[in-house]
């Protein structure tokens, strides 16, 4: 480059890098800006300044006492805000409309107004951006602390036009919001209208509001409850769909980082500690070499394992072994989320960025210290290293690090979701768990509510709202030819279960009216199965009876996929051909029933072949004709082999232990070891080993054929083997519950696999009808409705009963 535009490069770098420079952390006394106050976490959004050119501060700051909810509050939270929306429109149609103070809560990302914050995409952008714009003032002083050095203002736009001198504006908007229920889209266009902020307008309504609604992201986590503003001493809780709540507190607090990522972040902190070295306080330099070698420190323990197995090791162990345990990661982890240095860093790497590519300077000697410009992710790197860390101040026994060389991740797994939930339990007034599928509730119950008391936990269940006979729910061992259904994991595969379960939908799909849901385990051997019926003439069969759709991988396809089978099943419907009436073709109901290999003049509606856990089983409703019959071909129980989830049920049974030991002592503190619960404990001991240092696979007596844990003889079911059974259950009944949505739907249910017959997991031998094994974790409007068949004939008879008298019923006069 030509020495006059080295020149004029510097210039333009000292011109611009006020900006990316930190306010000065004094990591000795841990008090930023010399102030003698800690910085606020800079999720609150406060500022201690009291200079405010434009007013934006001064309209949207509030004090603790402002805060603070002027009655008690009712907090409803679901998992999507389109969940969320469905709630505000029922809410909407009652008379609790008019008289109820309601706000909506969401993330920046979710209610930003300023498209050119939103152009920003990654939320921890947004949220960053969003805050400087708030302050929007001169520094007082820059990271030197040099008195001779003038504070240059930022350059990063100002302050943002939505919250400028809004005070009047923003108490007419906020007066609108808590009128009437608002959910967050119409919150989102209103504000734009407005032309204020509708995030902070929403937030400064929450004291006055009586029902807050917010996605389970905004309770979960104390930083957000925080930056909300969110009081729950005294409120009521109320979670609806929460047989995601387990899942949903493990995510909100897990943590993962891989060496790409590793990589990425050194690069960053080290190219702007290049940079700024001279002009960084000393606070600030010992965090930031201290965030770099931890971030080398984190890759080495990746690179350097062996490649063939993964290792589950506790917090405890990987910080000894990673020469980490002397970092106080409280305080380190503290600076990261207080000092704004994850933003200062992505903002200097975005601006290197962009002069490197437009070919006017280089901002730093490459060669030097190896700092190259990034190409994007930079932000998302920087922020996957303080989650991980973050994850590392964990209780040693509430979580495990796993660290995966084939994968080149490290990932922090909670275990303890009552560690984090209980923060919540204890200072609300009650908490009300909500779903219609929230069934089992034993292992959610021991997940959730450790601490509490049984006294303390009600279970109410209500039956459905449509009448008993509305529903059909079948348990089929075998399949038309007689055989019986193999669907283990490792008999699944096999041609003559493929066939056994083509011929199986045939027989469904030609008594079914309309559209016919079926369930799958995975892709893998959706895909398997429809390329086997291809082969064997099955799936044209299949096609003649109903349209063959499939769900494909691609989320984004899925609209377009069910809107073909919307028309298909309104043609269906338009034909009125009742089903009963196409007998022709179908099975006579008896012992070895098969199909005909003949079809129909009408394709009469549709099946969709989908996968337990994908989009199509969570969300989508498939009422009246879209669903007159769910199949759940297999049980879905999950790898046993997966390290997380041994793990997870290593953790269940030393927890139910530490309660049978409980429990045993007697008031001096002394267990009384009964032989019966010795046994128990040697059991558990025997089946899991003991310690959790490393995967330690599960020996043969936990498992049976294929991937279902099996029980052995007179033994007492584990805490560990009940959440593995349950894992399946819930998938089950999400699954099935994708029908009958309103009280005057029908629909049938089919439980495909030899598994669930009578005297294995169906019902008990001798005749009993009350279920046992996993079909007593059905909800109990499906039970009062369930039969289990002997044989597929039995099943397909009550099958075409069943619709032909619903056809019957609900046909017009």
């Amino acid at each position: 480059m030509a020495e006059g535009s080295a020149e004029a490069a510097d210039k333009l770098v000292d011109s611009s890098g006020a900006e990316h420079l930190l306010d000065i952390w004094e990591s000795d006394s841990d008090k930023p800006n010399n102030s003698g106050k800690h910085r606020l976490p800079r999720a609150l959004d406060s500022s201690d300044s009291d200079s405010d050119t434009d007013g934006a501060k001064a309209t949207w700051k509030s004090t603790p006492e402002d805060s603070k909810p002027k009655h008690r509050q009712v907090f409803f939270c679901s998992r999507t805000h389109s969940q969320l929306s469905q709630f505000v429109s029922e809410l909407q149609r009652t008379s609790f409309a008019d008289t109820i103070a309601s706000v909506s809560l969401a993330s920046r990302k979710a209610l930003c107004v300023n498209d050119s914050v939103l152009k920003l995409g990654a939320l921890s952008r947004i949220n960053e951006r969003c805050l400087d714009m708030l302050q929007a003032k001169p520094s007082k002083k820059q990271a030197t602390g040099k008195s001779d050095q003038k504070p240059k203002a930022r350059t990063a736009g100002g302050s943002c036009p939505f919250l400028r001198g809004k005070t009047k504006a923003k108490g007419n908007f906020k007066e609108a919001i808590l009128a009437q229920p608002v959910d967050v889209e119409e919150l989102g266009r209103l504000g734009r209208r407005k032309m204020v902020c509708p995030y902070y307008t929403a937030r400064s309504a929450v004291p006055e509001a009586q029902l807050v609604l917010l996605p389970y992201s905004a309770l979960l986590s104390q930083e957000s409850r925080d930056s909300l503003g969110l009081h729950l001493k005294g409120s009521i809780i109320v979670v609806d769909e929460a047989h995601n709540l387990v899942d949903a507190v493990n995510g909100t607090h897990c943590a993962e980082v891989s060496v790409n990522q590793l990589n990425a972040a050194e690069t960053q902190l080290t190219g702007y500690f290049e940079r700024f070295r001279t002009r960084l306080a000393s606070g600030n330099s010992r965090h930031i070499q201290a965030l770099i070698s931890l971030a080398k420190v984190l890759r080495s323990a990746v690179q350097v394992a062996k490649p063939e197995q993964q290792r589950v090791q506790t917090v405890n162990d990987f910080l000894f072994n990673s020469a980490l345990d002397g970092v106080n990661m409280f305080k380190l982890l503290r600076y990261a989320k207080e000092s704004k240095v994850l933003f200062k860093v992505a903002g200097y790497a975005d601006s290197a960025r962009q002069q490197s590519h437009s070919g006017l300077v280089e901002m730093h000697d490459q060669h030097s210290t190896g700092f190259t410009p990034p190409t994007g992710g930079h932000i998302s790197a920087l922020h996957a290293l303080v989650g991980f860390m973050s994850g590392l101040t964990n209780a040693d026994g509430d979580g495990r690090i796993i660290l995966d060389p084939t994968a080149c991740t490290l990932k922090f797994m909670l275990l303890n979701a009552a560690a984090h939930f209980s923060k919540v339990v204890e200072q609300a007034h009650a908490v009300v768990l909500a779903s219609g599928t929230l069934s089992p509730i034993a292992s959610l119950t021991r997940q959730l509510f450790l601490t509490l008391p049984p006294s303390a936990i009600t279970h109410f269940s209500c039956g459905h709202v449509v009448p008993k006979q509305h529903l059909l729910a079948l348990a089929v061992a075998q399949g038309p030819s007689g055989a019986a259904l193999q669907l283990r994991h490792g008999e699944r595969g096999s041609d003559s279960s493929l066939d056994e379960v083509g011929r199986l939908l045939l027989n469904i799909c030609t008594c079914t009216p309309q559209g016919v849901v079926a369930f799958f385990p995975s892709f893998a051997h959706c895909e398997q199965l429809y390329t086997r019926w291809q082969k064997t003439g099955l799936l044209a069969q299949l096609s003649s009876k109903k349209a063959v759709f499939r769900e494909p991988r691609a989320a984004n396809e899925v609209d377009s996929m069910l809107q073909q089978y919307a028309q298909c099943i309104a043609q269906a419907s338009a034909q009125q051909r009742p089903a009963a009436d196409a007998t022709a073709s179908a099975v006579s109901p008896g012992n070895g029933a098969k199909h005909d290999s003949g079809s129909v003049g009408v394709c009469n509606g549709g099946l969709v072949l989908c996968v337990v856990g994908g989009k199509l089983s969570e969300g989508i409703n498939f009422s009246d004709g879209f669903g007159r019959c769910v199949v759940m071909v297999g049980m879905p129980y999950p790898n046993p082999t997966d390290p997380e989830l041994q793990e997870r049920m290593r953790f269940m049974d030393t927890q139910q232990q530490q309660y049978v030991l409980k429990a045993a002592c007697p008031a001096n503190g002394e267990a009384q070891i009964t032989p019966s619960l010795e046994a128990a404990m040697m059991s558990q001991s025997a089946t899991f080993g003991c310690g959790s240092t490393g995967p330690a696979l599960m020996s043969g007596s936990a498992l049976g054929k294929g991937n279902h844990l099996t029980h052995a003889k007179g033994s007492t079911q584990t805490a560990g083997r009940e959440y593995y059974e349950d894992l399946c259950m819930k998938a089950v009944n999400q699954c099935v519950g994708r029908v009958i949505r309103h009280r005057n739907d029908y629909a049938a249910i089919v439980l495909a696999d030899a598994r669930w017959g009578v005297g294995n997991a169906g019902v008990a031998p001798g005749g009993s009808h009350l279920p046992v094994g996993p079909l007593r974790k059905l909800p109990e409007w499906i039970q009062c409705s369930l039969t289990v068949c002997n044989t597929f004939g039995d099943a397909y008879g009550r099958l075409h009963r069943f619709h032909r008298q619903m056809l019957a019923a609900t046909s017009p006069p």
